[in-house]
């Protein structure tokens, strides 16, 4: 394998007394040494052992930048003499020993990872091998963040260090998405490194493209503090290696986890798939028809879409929640959750993903606990509905259980086919014009009425009316309804359709057009404790006018008493 002059400088620094300028050339274009022959030509590409003695010959040679001659001395010299390169503390047999067992270690290094691409060895063993090389972590992991292999010496280091899937991570993986400084190298060429000042970590990086995007990163993480950018070509070959594996889809063996997302994924996807198979395959992983579960589904924000952290996300949640299978689904996430194998209640479990989704800027829907996997698809519908309705009626939550859409998804349904002013009680809508060519108030007493439960009372209290007023008002209702209110489904049909008159008129507003076909539906909401009573002059008005019809078709001996009457019974009411 052909070395660095810079590489070949930090190595044998860790040896020896060295003398060398701080610019050599970072690629590997070197192979084996050998000893410099006095008068011999200079082969290029080859690093040249010599002496002091040689000093004198070396300065008649031609330059050959392609070579790299390196001087072996008792005592490093103020200034290397030209053209030598590098000076070295040190016997010339010992130097040789040296660089020949730094060749042979790489050069071994080199055939053991091809000949493992040759076996079609997966990503993880191509670092297993390359860790005694480095002395430094290894890691490749999507530019979602998801980590497909790592190789360390301490086997714990990645989840609590480093791009891990905890609760003490994930901020980190938030603030590379949001850092211009992981942005600026997220397409780079060719090694660099990245701060650590951005994660706690410093690193040298190569980015592995697919179809001519960055789509893997390798790793080498200073945990020492001692790393060299010398080694930056040795990484760029390793990520050579691991792009040929990418490319022929060599991967670690599947996981419980993986094998779960599939067979999930399956009973999503396909209408037709067999029940009793998936189910046999989820009883297989531990994932049995007797337990409970629910389904929420995530959209991604606009900068998990655009950094690709789903996988990320996806991770953070199997980790942090027991009997939880997570995976990207239909631009967004889907998440089940076995509560039967999990350690927290359905109130737990809601107040850990309400608080996750608003500190990740998403958004989610929540299904409903069901037990067994014939209703999973069901849940995972549920999950989307309850998203889709739950951000029209409630845009500043983030956070949207099924059970609090509910009754929007059935009304929704109800008018798919017809438009709501279509689907009311029509006396109701008799009921409408009779106030709007009357002006009476029965719409709303009615519905005021519904809403309290047909209490008498109640309404009053709420209208601000007298009882006697209200009793008077129900009979005229009733009286054009053509009911008695008396039946639970009448009343049950009267107050949905309320409900679709309250939807005709959102959608006339958003629309901020009248629709001149509909019928005319606009039923005023009760206003608060606005005095309609017996102290207006509309109802003196018509109170005098009543009076006086009723006098004037009664005899006259009947005027005197019925006044009386009248009176008598207007102070009862006020009493």
């Amino acid at each position: 394998m052909k070395l660095s002059p810079a590489f070949l400088a930090y190595k044998l620094s860790s040896a020896f007394s060295v003398l060398a300028p701080e610019n050599l050339p970072l690629s590997g274009t070197l192979e084996l040494p050998v000893l410099y022959q006095t008068g011999s030509a200079a082969t290029a590409h080859r690093v040249f052992l010599c002496t002091e003695e040689q000093i004198g010959s070396l300065s008649s040679l031609p330059e050959e930048s392609s070579s790299l001659f390196l001087l072996c001395t008792e005592e490093l010299p103020e200034e290397l003499p030209a053209p030598v390169s590098i000076a070295v503390k040190s016997s010339v047999s010992a130097v040789f020993s040296f660089l020949q067992e730094l060749f042979w270690t790489y050069d071994s290094w080199q055939k053991e990872l091809m000949q493992a691409r040759l076996d079609g060895k997966s990503i993880q063993h191509l670092l297993n091998l390359s860790l005694p090389v480095f002395a430094h972590p290894l890691m490749v992991v999507g530019m979602d963040f998801s980590i497909i292999a790592a190789a360390s010496e301490e086997p714990s280091f990645f989840p609590e260090k480093v791009f891990g899937s905890l609760d003490a991570t994930r901020p980190l993986l938030l603030s590379l998405t949001e850092s211009s400084e992981y942005a600026s190298v997220r397409d780079l060429d060719g090694w660099f490194r990245f701060p650590d000042h951005v994660t706690g970590l410093g690193s040298l990086c190569v980015n592995i493209t697919q179809h001519g995007q960055s789509a893997y990163r390798l790793l080498l993480l200073d945990t020492k503090k001692d790393l060299s950018d010398s080694e930056g070509f040795l990484l760029e070959f390793l990520a050579e290696m691991i792009h040929h594996a990418f490319l022929h889809n060599v991967m670690q063996k599947t996981s419980p986890a993986q094998s779960l997302h599939t067979v999930l994924l399956r009973a999503l996807d396909d209408r037709m798939a067999d029940y009793i198979a998936v189910s046999q395959a989820l009883d297989a992983l531990g994932w049995h028809s007797r337990h409970t579960y629910c389904c929420l589904y995530l959209q991604l924000s606009d900068m998990d879409q655009k950094n690709l952290t789903a996988n990320s996300v996806c991770a953070y949640l199997e980790n942090i929640l027991t009997g939880c299978s997570a995976f990207p689904h239909g631009g967004g996430i889907v998440a089940f959750f076995n509560l039967t194998l999990s350690d927290f209640s359905m109130t737990d479990l809601m107040e850990r993903m309400v608080h996750f989704v608003e500190d990740s800027s998403l958004n989610a829907g929540f299904s409903r606990c069901m037990n067994g996997h014939m209703n999973l698809r069901r849940q995972y519908i549920q999950a989307k509905i309850a998203l889709q309705f739950g951000t029209r009626k409630y845009p500043d939550k983030r956070m949207h259980p099924f059970n609090d859409i509910s009754f929007d998804y059935i009304l929704d349904q109800a008018t798919k086919k017809l438009p709501g002013y279509m689907l009311c009680h029509e006396r109701l809508l008799f009921l409408q014009e009779h106030d709007d060519s009357s002006g009476s108030d029965y719409m709303r007493t009615l519905r005021c009425y519904l809403d309290n439960h047909c209490n008498v009372v109640q309404t009053a209290r709420e209208l601000f009316i007298h009882r006697s007023t209200l009793l008077y008002r129900l009979e005229k209702i009733k009286e054009i309804l053509e009911s008695d209110l008396s039946s639970p489904d009448e009343i049950l049909y009267l107050m949905l359709s309320f409900r679709f008159i309250d939807l005709e008129n959102e959608e006339e507003n958003r629309s901020g057009s009248s629709q001149p076909e509909k019928a005319q539906i606009k039923p005023t909401a009760i206003p608060a404790r606005t005095s309609v009573g017996k102290c207006t002059n509309r109802y003196s008005l018509e109170n005098a006018i009543r009076q006086a019809r009723i006098s004037a078709a009664a005899p006259s001996f009947l005027c005197i008493t019925k006044i009386e009457t009248a009176a008598a019974n207007e102070a009862a009411e006020w009493t």
